[in-house]
């Protein structure tokens, strides 16, 4: 599969509008903290399509998740729970029991070709600011592998337990960049850029 459109993390970075010259390093930054990029999914494409999903869960005919643990040192497992509640996402390490709040507001979505880019506004919030309510949109359980590729650049593989009866599970790998203003983006750029064409090679 190849990729024709490469990823310019400054289109979301600078002005949520796009519309700002993104050569341009004076202009003001929007608050866009946090950018995923997912390989969508095209086995199931047309089905997706007709239920306005976008489906970036891993092909059933793909090596992508043992070439992702052999290409790249992996830096840490964990497991998680997590409780959300409208913007905000209440954590919980299992292993260890640490726990966190954060809030993550989509600002932006994109579709290049078969990549999906969610921008979004990602912070660590106190823990007392989650409410008490059975009013609970969503609990999740899952196994979360990092593979760190730089300071800001992460290559995550996430694994959503479905059914614990029968392990069946729903994988995910996606680019997780976390914006700061000082960073060099033509060489996140290239990076993001570099990995995206490995994983891709693995889609075939």
């Amino acid at each position: 599969m190849s990729f024709n459109m490469p990823i310019d993390v400054n289109k979301y970075i600078y002005n949520a509008s796009n519309t700002i010259d993104v050569n341009n390093k004076n202009t003001s930054y929007c608050d866009i903290n946090l950018i995923e990029i997912y390989i969508i999914n095209t086995d199931k494409a047309d089905k997706c399509k007709s239920n306005d999903i976008i489906d970036v869960s891993i092909s059933t005919k793909s090596n992508l998740e043992s070439f992702v643990d052999n290409y790249y040192k992996k830096s840490r497992v964990e497991n998680y729970k997590s409780y959300t509640h409208k913007e905000r996402v209440y954590t919980y390490e299992l292993s260890n029991d640490n726990q966190y709040v954060s809030s993550k507001i989509k600002k932006n979505l994109d579709i290049l070709e078969n990549i999906l880019v969610i921008c979004s506004k990602n912070d660590k919030q106190p823990n007392y600011t989650f409410p008490c309510t059975n009013e609970i949109d969503s609990v999740a359980e899952y196994i979360i592998k990092e593979y760190k590729i730089s300071n800001r650049i992460s290559l995550i593989m996430r694994s959503d337990i479905v059914d614990t009866s029968n392990n069946k599970e729903i994988k995910t790998v996606y680019i997780e960049y976390r914006h700061s203003n000082n960073v060099d983006t033509d060489k996140i750029n290239e990076t993001i850029n570099k990995i995206i064409k490995k994983l891709l090679s693995q889609t075939q």
